[in-house]
């Protein structure tokens, strides 16, 4: 498991937490193309990574509510 630093912002990091490893890829990877790509602040790209992440995996809001982990391949 990388060694990963826990998302600027407090919810963002409280959500991310709950992912497994295949979600937390997803987000990070998608977080530095919007920081880049987009030239915004981390915390910034962060929240629209995981906007976009939920937008994706709807069903991802729903168990990490409920404080499931949820895996891509398990809902392929």
């Amino acid at each position: 498991m990388p060694n990963r630093t826990a998302p600027m912002d407090a919810i963002v990091a409280d959500m991310v937490s709950k992912f497994d490893e295949d979600l937390r890829e997803d987000f990070e990877e998608r977080a530095g193309i919007i920081e880049f790509e987009g030239k915004l602040p981390r915390a910034h790209a962060e929240c629209l990574a995981l906007l976009d992440l939920l937008r994706r995996h709807p069903e991802v809001l729903i168990n990490a509510i409920e404080g499931k982990v949820v895996s891509e391949d398990a809902q392929s």
